[in-house]
């Protein structure tokens, strides 16, 4: 799925915690173009473009947990 073209960025913030109402996507489930996002984006203080794959408020298990943030 291509990246979304709303304008809105994203960042991912390692959480220890996963919200019981949160979706919970495993980064192997992810498309090409989410997955290249995930691994520039996980332990860094950076944004992106917002994905397909992934909405605001998603957790990421990647090699940690990480909090999907789009804004």
């Amino acid at each position: 799925m291509p990246l979304r073209e709303t304008g809105r960025r994203m960042r991912l913030r390692r959480t220890g915690r996963v919200p019981t109402d949160a979706r919970v996507r495993h980064y192997d489930e992810l498309d090409e173009d989410t997955q290249v996002a995930v691994l520039e984006l996980a332990g860094r203080p950076r944004t992106a473009p917002e994905t397909g794959d992934l909405d605001d408020g998603d957790v990421v298990k990647f090699t940690d947990y990480y909090e999907v943030r789009a804004r």
